[in-house]
């Protein structure tokens, strides 16, 4: 219904409805000071002020509808598309500081490593490793039959991925080596 809702856990009542995209909403991140982002069906990424509900930034950059969304440690926002590219956006100006490119399809998900890297996964079977600093990929990930759907760091720091292949992954991040199928 191109809203957002947020809701209290503890009474499962709905506090909040956040109008504004124009399509489907497919990802959220929070930012460190609590705002909200949301990327949209709509090409674009709004900022929200999670008291009051009002939009406070829009992001435009993207060619093609936003699918993931993650928060960088010095609190940039970078986003995924279906335009195969990544962005990296300063939430305090909405400008665009760089653009990744590498995917050859759909951007599904990203993750923020505890070294800082940026990990991308992508419906061309893929994983990237991506520095965020340079925008040079790092390293590609590659064992998915078909495309790549999640991304989570676990405690140790290794990378599971998993895939429309019916398979999750666990990736060593420094050398790129698949440790086991799921």
């Amino acid at each position: 219904d191109n809203t957002i809702r947020l809701w209290d856990p503890a009474t499962g009542a709905c506090e909040r409805v956040f109008k504004g995209h124009q399509d489907g909403v497919g990802a959220l991140g929070v930012l460190g000071d609590g705002r909200l982002a949301s990327g949209s069906h709509d090409k674009t990424i709004r900022l929200w002020d999670p008291a009051s509900g009002a939009c406070k930034r829009v992001f435009e950059g993207h060619q093609s509808e936003v699918n993931a969304l993650a928060v960088l440690g010095d609190g940039r926002l970078a986003s995924g598309s279906c335009d195969n590219t990544i962005r990296l956006w300063d939430p305090a100006s909405g400008a665009c500081k760089r653009v990744f490119k590498g995917h050859q399809d759909t951007v599904n998900a990203l993750a923020v490593l505890g070294d800082g890297c940026l990990a991308s996964c992508s419906e061309d079977k893929t994983i990237r490793l991506w520095d965020p600093a340079t925008g040079a990929c790092e390293r590609v990930f590659e064992g998915h039959q078909r495309g790549v759907i999640a991304l989570a760091e676990l405690g140790d720091g290794r990378l599971a991925s998993g895939s429309w292949d019916n398979t999750i992954r666990l990736w060593d991040p420094a050398t790129g080596a698949c440790e086991r199928v799921f």
